[in-house]
């Protein structure tokens, strides 16, 4: 799945340099995750609350991806609500990726049908 989620977003960033951002970043957050969840099995995580204000950082000049707003959507997927208590961590950052991977594979097909 990270060799997938990787191709998808190289794919996104060739033929689509200014456009998507939001979805770059999100992908390249899930692909941070999975590269840590595989170097750092054993280490607890601890998720950081994410403020309103914080939410300004993405809008970077540019686009570029600082380390906060990457740190800030770890966390994000890292947090464990509701109706997932007690679910494995790792199990939850899948799902999100095979998400993601689904929203960008629909954007795909929604692009080369117009």
């Amino acid at each position: 799945m990270l060799k997938q989620a990787k191709e998808e977003l190289q794919m996104l960033e060739t033929q689509y340099p200014n456009r998507f951002g939001h979805l770059k970043m999100e992908l390249k957050s899930f692909i941070l995750l999975l590269e840590s969840q595989q170097y750092s099995n054993n280490i607890p995580s601890c998720s950081t609350a994410t403020t309103q204000a914080s939410t300004n950082k993405k809008r970077k000049k540019g686009g570029s991806l600082t380390h906060e707003v990457i740190i800030e959507e770890i966390s994000k997927c890292q947090k464990v609500e509701g109706n997932f208590k007690g679910r494995n961590r790792i199990d939850l950052v899948l799902e999100k990726a095979q998400s993601c991977l689904r929203k960008i594979q629909e954007l795909k097909s929604s692009l080369c049908g117009s």
